[in-house]
């Protein structure tokens, strides 16, 4: 069985980086998915994945697939791969340039939970790719439910 869905983006890649971010949850993080890629293709905080791109300035090609389960590991050539966590309390996500805004907003078809991601990244210099595999793993942890989020505002 294939994804439910697939997301393909250009992103600009501006201070070596971008993020992968529940819509509302734009607070910062306080650099803790900064620090959490450490060598690695990305890394997480509770709400936000840093995908790491080793150069910039310059566009890479992105695709994003949403699957209905966990996806058995990607086959294709990568020259690296890390597996991470995210929580999206409004089942939007962002694909986020810094200072550049967003290069997209996808609404995920199983909504708000907590999601398994797979970040691939292949290429060097000014031909990068990216591959994100993400599937629904459980509801979200009460303390972190939608229904805060959404009260706020009328």
């Amino acid at each position: 069985m294939g994804p439910l869905a697939v997301h393909r983006t250009a992103v600009s890649i501006l201070y070596g980086h971008f993020l992968l971010r529940d819509v509302w949850c734009d607070a910062g993080d306080d650099g803790e998915s900064y620090r959490d890629w450490q060598d690695q293709v990305a890394g997480a905080s509770t709400y936000q994945i840093t995908v790491r791109a080793p150069s910039d300035p310059l566009r890479v090609s992105l695709e994003l697939r949403v699957w209905g389960g966990e996806p058995e590991p990607d086959r294709g050539s990568w020259d690296g791969c890390r597996q991470l966590q995210l929580h999206c309390p409004t089942g939007e996500l962002l694909v986020e340039q810094i200072t550049a805004g967003a290069a997209a907003e996808i609404t995920l078809p199983q909504g708000a939970g907590v999601y398994g991601v797979r970040v691939h990244r292949s290429g060097h210099d000014d031909a990068q790719a990216f591959l994100v595999d993400l599937w629904w793993q459980t509801p979200l942890p009460p303390d972190d439910d939608d229904e805060d989020f959404y009260s706020e505002f009328p």
